[in-house]
């Protein structure tokens, strides 16, 4: 399909526009009004060197992305002042703080799903008013038409008609029978997260006999009786919603987890930098092993592990049972206080993922065993199955090898530094895009490593599982960060504008410090053949 022929296919396909009146051209298309398209626009606008215009659209009426589409009861993990963009703050004043001792007790301020959604509406306002900034909301665009950009032909023409309308714009087509001239493109839905009410659970089961949904639907339900099939963030969300705001009995609740993995203390937030250190420096030093023991413990994940108990002897790492090694990190946040509260159900089912479930509710996993209800096969009628098996961060939808992040006619939000949230990641991207006429392409995209899918893990029957606690490497996403933060680190305009950055979970540090930082962490990893 040629690119003028997929804009005429776009054309045809629908979606209502807001009032808001979509520019003819613009500098910057945002695909996706998330947080890394938001944080990405933010940082773009503040520090361009002279003015762009920019133009996000979004499927949905609001910005916010993901959050338009959460569970009601969804709160952000960590601490609100390490979310949204860079310019404003999403957490009240310091005035407005419920008490100095909120952080220690891991009850710092946590934005709820409305919060979110009002604070990217007000961004956008504040963009609106003080840049050439629209958000275009129910407004799709077919990403295969970036497929068809050809970048070392800008300005060329296909036999059904004008694609460039100068050497620098290229026409794109929007839902609706609309289209806009844009010089970038800007990816803003690659780190887009799976979420149960869109990714439908990979176990089969009677829709007749099981009354089974995602997450969001378990408000609209009252039933004695909760299955939770997940043991994410989502798990342990709805199973605190059922204790605290039903107050159903920890008995009442089966809660089946797949895998176990290591838990963020709120109390105590590492970064992500601090631990690879940790990691590193603490097997350099271990006295107990000889040098070929120390390379034994990279080849396995024993480097990460022996990181993981460390830092949970400091209280930065929590686990659900201390007689089980956890095999899983995504970074789920908790403070003491949620996870006894969620240590309450002892109804758990660590028999790995589930295949089916039987009419009678008994479930059925992958590695062939089966579980029955531990409440009266009667009481199917009155037990709810709870989707939260999605896989936040399997991003399903991306299952090719990505693009460059940055290329001529487009630029693709990918995980070059990893969470809280991402935002950080649309930052530093708009930031280094904002130094467009000092670094190349090429440039860019050497400090840009980021995690590529892992395309045979996708065709699993039921799906991917990340997060596995595995072996380091040099293509490890930590290694990846760990070399974009060395190499940002060495252009001037990025290192001074990375202190107290309100998303770099580094901020509290200043320049010198993440420099040791950073050196020895290398120097460590130099040891091992990592780098």
């Amino acid at each position: 399909m040629t690119l003028a022929a997929a804009a005429a296919s776009a054309s045809t396909k629908g979606g209502a526009a807001t009032a808001t009146l979509l520019p003819d051209r613009v500098d910057y298309l945002v695909v996706g009004g998330g947080a890394t398209g938001m944080a990405f626009c933010d940082t773009l606008l503040r520090h361009a060197p002279s003015p762009v215009s920019v133009a996000v659209i979004d499927s949905h009426a609001r910005p916010g992305g993901q959050w338009n589409d959460s569970y009601d009861f969804v709160r952000l993990h960590q601490p609100s002042d390490m979310y949204g963009v860079e310019s404003t703050r999403l957490e009240p004043a310091p005035a407005a703080s419920t008490g100095d001792d909120d952080e220690a007790r891991g009850e710092a301020h946590r934005a709820t799903r409305e919060e979110i959604l009002d604070y990217y509406s007000g961004v956008c306002g504040t963009l609106e008013e003080e840049y050439d900034f629209r958000f275009v909301g129910e407004t799709s665009f077919d990403v295969s038409q970036l497929d068809l950009v050809d970048d070392d032909e800008a300005s060329a023409k296909d036999d059904e008609g004008a694609v460039a309308e100068d050497d620098r714009h290229r026409r794109y087509a929007l839902s609706g029978g609309r289209s806009i001239l844009a010089r970038k493109v800007v990816d803003g839905r690659y780190l887009e997260p799976d979420l149960p009410v869109h990714v439908p659970p990979k176990f089969g089961f009677d829709p007749n006999a099981i009354d089974c949904v995602p997450v969001n639907s378990m408000t609209e339900r009252e039933k004695k009786h909760h299955v939770i099939i997940g043991a994410g963030k989502t798990g342990m969300d709805a199973i605190t919603f059922l204790l605290t705001q039903r107050n159903a009995d920890p008995d009442d609740i089966l809660w089946i987890v797949p895998n176990e993995a290591w838990i963020t203390a709120r109390e105590n937030i590492g970064s992500c930098m601090e631990f690879l250190r940790d990691c590193a420096t603490g097997l350099a030093e271990d006295g107990r092993l000889n040098e070929e023991g120390r390379r034994d413990a990279t080849r396995s994940s024993d480097f990460f592990q022996r990181g993981f108990l460390q830092w949970e002897k400091q209280g930065r790492i929590y686990r659900f049972d201390e007689d089980i090694l956890p095999t899983k990190f995504k970074d789920a946040t908790l403070s003491k206080g949620e996870l006894e509260l969620i240590k309450k159900v002892k109804r758990v089912v660590r028999n790995g993922r589930v295949k089916s479930i039987d009419d009678d509710g008994t479930l059925r996993f992958s590695d062939g065993t089966t579980v029955s209800l531990p409440w009266s096969s009667a009481a199917v009628p009155d037990t709810l199955f709870v989707h939260c098996s999605a896989g936040a961060f399997n991003y399903s939808k991306q299952t090719k090898k990505p693009p460059p992040v940055f290329s001529r006619c487009r630029i693709s939000i990918q995980d070059v530094y990893g969470t809280p949230g991402f935002c950080f990641v649309g930052s530093v991207i708009g930031r280094l895009e904002s130094l467009d006429g000092k670094l190349s392409d090429e440039e860019k995209n050497s400090m840009c490593l980021a995690p590529a899918p892992d395309e045979g893990r996708a065709r699993l029957e039921l799906g991917p599982s990340g997060g596995d606690v595995g072996a380091i490497s040099g293509d490890h996403g930590l290694v990846q960060r760990l070399h974009n933060l060395r190499e940002w680190l060495r252009v001037p305009e990025i290192r001074g504008w990375l202190v107290g950055h309100r998303l770099f979970n580094l901020r509290h540090r200043g320049a010198e410090d993440i420099d040791a930082l950073v050196e020895e962490t290398w120097n460590a990893l130099q040891q091992f053949d990592i780098v």
